[in-house]
């Protein structure tokens, strides 16, 4: 009678040996393998506002000595097509061993609209890689007129002297309350506060920053910010809530030597903000919520015209 402990033990170190040599051979001979995609330095960003954005990818080594000679890249507004291979705004194979900065040159893109890209690669004896796993991006304002917010603030007139900046002065706070209609997509919120600001939804912080938005020359450049509040908003009436802060739109009176002011070396005006929520519907149609009405503005000429 055979003894059946050694017809297991062959048998079991042939497997080991068949899943050794597929192994083995898979990443020797493999191609290399697009990972870690990025546009414009982020994983799959919201609020891109380049008209020709960056893309980059790194790789999974399974080889010894390989290196990419081309990339195909494919975009699409659609995650169908992307999912077959192609590409509807973009479909290019470029020979090239560049694998960063690689510039969009497809289609004109659109404000606030989602794009799905994917890219494969080819090595050194012109074996096409798989295709990466798919990523997004989002574009938010290629324009000024894409914003249809105004700058608003309380109505509170500046301080003339340097005594009335120490009183009490409370925070600008305001209140909006909307309604989503219908079973909701998506919810953008761009929001620009100055000096800080934080922003609320029905009762919860959006966001996780801090000091935003950062500082910047406030009568050349003000920075906004994009927050995806899908979950936050809810079918029915919602509310939401922003604060504002001084920050360094409007410092104190700092005087250095007794002569320079710090409010004179820079642009100051009063807190102010610019927010609207983009909602997108699941039957396709959109509202844009945000405060109509700048009778409450007080701000120069100059910001009002100023775009994010």
């Amino acid at each position: 009678m055979a003894d059946l402990s050694v017809v297991d033990y062959s048998s079991r170190m042939k497997y080991i040996f068949t899943v050794f040599c597929l192994f083995f051979f898979h990443f020797t001979f493999a191609a290399l393998l697009p990972t870690f995609l990025t546009c414009e330095y982020r994983n799959n960003p919201l609020g891109v506002d380049a008209a020709q954005p960056r893309f980059s990818w790194q790789f999974i080594p399974t080889g010894r000595g390989q290196y990419q000679t081309a990339y195909q890249i494919i975009v699409s507004d659609n995650i169908s097509d992307v999912n077959t291979g192609h590409g509807n705004h973009w479909d290019s194979t470029i020979p090239s061993s560049q694998n960063t900065h690689i510039d969009y040159k497809g289609k004109e893109l659109q404000s606030f609209t989602k794009y799905f890209w994917r890219v494969r690669v080819f090595d050194e004896k012109g074996e096409a890689s798989t295709w990466s796993d798919i990523a997004t991006f989002e574009m938010a304002m290629l324009h000024a007129t894409d914003w249809k917010a105004n700058w608003i603030t309380d109505g509170s007139k500046q301080f003339e002297r340097d005594e009335d900046f120490y009183k009490d002065d409370p925070m600008p706070l305001f209140r909006k309350s909307f309604t989503a209609k219908k079973k909701i997509l998506s919810a953008r919120l761009y929001i620009a506060g100055l000096g800080y600001y934080e922003a609320y939804l029905n009762g919860k912080k959006v966001g996780d920053q801090v000091l935003d938005p950062g500082w910047t020359t406030y009568d050349k450049q003000v920075l906004y910010a994009v927050h995806d509040i899908t979950s936050m908003v809810k079918e029915g009436d919602n509310v939401g809530g922003i604060m504002l802060g001084n920050g360094w739109f409007n410092p104190l009176p700092l005087r250095m030597f007794s002569r320079f002011n710090l409010r004179d070396a820079q642009y100051t005006e009063r807190p102010c903000v610019k927010a609207e929520i983009h909602i997108r519907y699941e039957d396709g149609n959109e509202d844009v919520i945000h405060e109509k009405d700048n009778k409450f503005s007080k701000l120069t000429k100059k910001l009002l015209n100023l775009t994010c």
